[in-house]
This record gives structure tokens, sequence and C-alpha cells, in this order.
């Protein structure tokens, strides 16, 4: 009996300096690590596009085709370049000088051929997203692409409002610091919209200057934008009438008897052709004696990425331009000037960019110039 007792007691002591010694703390060599098992949330994120599908995207989104040309320069101006693995079209031509400034690599992202590619194309890029053309919308296309597995959304604007919700379910698609910009221009553009009409409000119909406007992607005096668009948007808040409106302008192409009907008070002209059609206004006949001509008031409209009198993020620093530019005492009352502009475009792409334009370099932007200092398309 006792020799049982013994060996229950010394079993009982080697236990205990068993359990003390797995009870010490662990030593661990220099060459030796432990991983603790960890457990990630997916992101999932769904919104309610502009067509009102409702999309369901899990995952981050690193890879994106953008097949809608008009929301190209937005990657690019918020520093989302990198994100972009194929457009609709793309060569060197359709990236203009600003772009290539900014985003170098623009000109090498793969064109998918148009605005409809096969989903096998798209397959073979691998996105996380596919943005479709707004044309493309009522087609079926959006929910191909989505049968495969590869979400896709339609995002389109046509004035600041819509131009607010496309960028608002934009940042909600890409969280982050891109939704973090997109918000920042959001709520921007909704301030200097409300500065710029509560300037203006007071200012009678009757002494309200009418802007006609000149698109400038081409050699033409006679292309504009129809009456209801962003066009009208920033001329009518920056207390102008908008020159397509007074006519019920439908489209984008107008007689030049109707422009010496209207004989406008200011002349925007836009796009990279802007010097060409200026220079052109200015020595044909009929348009060289139009009021807005003779009293020097034809303004050239800066362009980045793209026209800032357009779409796009660039499109927030057209609200104070256009004030300068259709009541420049209002604008200038309130600080709102060529100097101002000048830190307002620098600050603008510090911002959203991330790029340290030279105020040089702005000057040239506000001038309708390249960032050498040059005409993109010069008056021959």
């Amino acid at each position: 009996m006792k020799k049982l007792m013994s060996l229950i007691v010394a079993t009982a002591m080697v236990a205990t300096i068993v359990s003390g010694c797995n009870n010490a703390p662990a030593t661990t060599s220099p060459t030796q690590t432990t991983t603790e098992p960890t457990t990630t949330t997916e992101r999932v994120v769904t919104v309610t596009d502009m067509s009102g599908d409702t999309v369901t995207i899990t995952g981050e989104v690193k890879k994106i085709v953008n097949l809608w040309p008009a929301g190209t320069s937005s990657f690019f101006v918020m520093g989302a370049g990198d994100l972009i693995v194929g457009l609709a079209v793309n060569s060197p031509a359709t990236m203009n000088s600003w772009t290539r400034l900014f985003y170098p690599d623009s000109v090498n992202i793969p064109a998918m051929g148009g605005t409809t590619p096969s989903v096998e194309d798209l397959v073979n890029l691998d996105p996380d997203l596919v943005i479709i053309h707004p044309s493309t919308a009522a087609s079926g296309l959006a929910q191909q692409i989505r049968n495969v597995g590869i979400p896709a959304i339609n995002i389109n604007f046509s004035d600041y409002e819509t131009m607010i919700q496309a960028y608002t379910i934009l940042g909600e698609v890409l969280g982050g610091e891109y939704q973090q910009k997109l918000e920042t221009w959001c709520n921007a553009v909704e301030t200097k919209l409300a500065n710029v009409r509560n300037l203006t409000k007071n200012i009678p119909e009757s002494e309200r200057p009418v802007v006609f406007y000149i698109a400038g992607q081409t050699e033409s005096l006679t292309t504009t934008m129809a009456a209801n668009s962003i066009i009208s948007d920033w001329v009518e808040s920056a207390g102008g009438i908008y020159a397509p409106r007074l006519i019920s302008l439908p489209a984008t192409e107008i007689t030049s008897e109707a422009v010496f009907s209207l004989n406008p008070d200011v002349f925007i002209c836009a796009g990279v052709y802007q010097h060409v059609n200026q220079h052109a206004m200015e020595t044909t006949d009929g348009w060289k004696d139009l009021k807005a001509v003779t009293g020097n008031r034809v303004h050239k409209n800066p362009y980045g990425c793209f026209n800032w009198d357009r779409f796009g993020l660039e499109s927030q620093m057209q609200i104070n331009y256009a004030l300068m530019s259709i009541q420049p005492d209002i604008a200038a009352a309130n600080g709102i000037n060529r100097d101002s502009m000048i830190s307002e475009i620098v600050n603008f792409y510090k911002t959203y960019t991330n790029y340290d334009l030279s105020r040089t370099q702005a000057e040239y932007m506000l001038d309708g110039l390249q960032p050498n200092g040059t005409e993109e398309f010069p008056v021959q």
C-alpha cells in the first residue's frame, strides 16, 4: 500500500513539474514566427446606378473598363488612372497634352474598339468593374456583363446636379481616398454654384448678357450645345442668358444667320480649336461686326484633361470662370479675378491629382494653352 501511495505521489509531483513548465513563458528563436489566424471581411457595396439597376460589388475595385469617353478624364484628374485597364477608344491623339502631363501612361491603356465590345473581350481584361456607355443602357449590355460575374454600372451626367449624383455613386463603388475626393468635389460644386447664383439672382432679365458658346471640337463657329445642357447651367448660374434657349435650339448645329440675329453680348470659345475659331470670328465678314466681337467680349475657355465647360471634375473651376467672363464686375467685387483663378487651378490639381502645377502652367491653362505655353491647334 505504501508503495502504491509513493507511486501516486511521485506521479503527481511529475505532473506538477510538467504543468509548471508548460505555464512558463515560451521562448522563440529569432528565426521562428507565430501567426495568429485572422479573419478579414471582404468589402461589399451595393449601389443603385443611373439606370435604376441595383448592383453589388464584392471586393476592392482595382481594375476598371470605362466605355464612356466623357467620364474618362475624371479618373486621371482624381489620380486614379492606374485603375483603368480598358477604354472604349484610345490613341495618342485622344489624350491631350494636359492628360499626358498628369498621367503619361494614358496613351497605353488598351482600346476596346468602341462602346459595345464583346463580353469575351471584357472578360479577357478581368476587370472588377465595367462602366457602360449611357447610350447602351437600354440594350441589355450591362446585364450581359453581369451575367458573367462582372459588375457593370451606368453613370452619366448632363449638368451639375447629375454629375453630383454620378460621382456620389462612383465614390461609393471605389471607397477610400477616391470617395473622399469625390465627396470633397461634390461639396465644392454645391458651394460655388450657390455662391454665384446668390451673387447674380437680383440681375433683371433685361440686363443679363446673351451668351453664345462655341464648342471648339472642330473648326466651326456654328457648333454649340443644345438649349438644355451643362452649358446653360453655368451660363445662367453666372448671370447670363444662354443664346440657344432663346430659339429653343434642340441640337448642336446652328446657322450663321441665326447667330447674327441673336447678336450675342458674349462669346465663349471652347475646345482645342478655340484659338482658330476666335481668329476666324474676328476676321470673317458678318462675325467680326457682332456686338461681342467689337466689344472685346470673346473669351477663350480653359481646358485640362477635358474641357472645363463640358463634363468632368474640372468643370468645378468653370463656375467661377463663367462668372468672371459673364459678370466681370460682380466677380471682381467678390475677389474672383485672373490671379484668384490661377490660384484655384493650382490648388485644384494639388487636391485631386496630387500634382504640383506651377503658376505659369496654371496661367497657360487659363489661356487655353498647352503645358508648354503653345496652342494645341495654332492659327495658321
